[in-house]
């Protein structure tokens, strides 16, 4: 088994456990709602939640299956970065200006600290549209990693400033 193989069985893995975990949440009474502190008769704070989730692990599996039917490198990058870049600043959109808290899976959450980590969320899928240019332009595969660890630290900043 190679490394490329045991890297897709673990998005697969993942991402399934993902999809399972989305969709038996959905029950009324489930007690995996709990674990990601939303109240066991908030059933639109569950399906929101069970969206992101399923979503991700969506993502997850579709990544799984660019990398298994070998389609090229650059283009799973563009569109993993495009995808992850888009759907970071929807969310961070909808959690600032919608006032979807539910979809952060920190419970109680101020409507002022909601909105930080809304618009940090923005930012970073701003960020992530760092590598994907990188990639789009046809940059080595050092400077890519060097923009997409960068945009990640800047993330990990902007995230904790918004938590303070």
């Amino acid at each position: 088994m190679t490394g490329a193989d045991i890297g897709t069985a673990f998005l697969v893995a993942l991402g399934g456990t993902l999809v399972i975990v989305a969709l038996a949440s959905l029950p009324a009474g489930s007690r995996l709602r709990r674990l990601y502190g939303v109240d066991d008769r908030d059933d639109a704070g569950a399906r929101a939640n069970a969206v992101v989730l399923g979503g991700t692990g969506a993502f997850l599996l579709a990544l799984a299956a660019a990398i298994a039917f070998e389609v090229p490198e650059r283009l799973v990058a563009a569109g993993a970065f495009g995808v992850a870049a888009v759907g970071t600043a929807t969310l961070g959109w909808l959690v600032r200006y919608r006032d979807r808290r539910e979809l952060l899976t920190t419970p109680d959450v101020s409507r002022e600290r909601a909105r930080r980590l809304g618009g940090a969320a923005m930012w970073t899928g701003a960020l992530l549209c760092l590598p994907l240019a990188g990639i789009l332009l046809g940059a080595t595969e050092s400077e890519i990693a060097g923009a997409a660890l960068g945009a990640t630290a800047v993330a990990g900043v902007l995230i904790a400033l918004a938590y303070r």
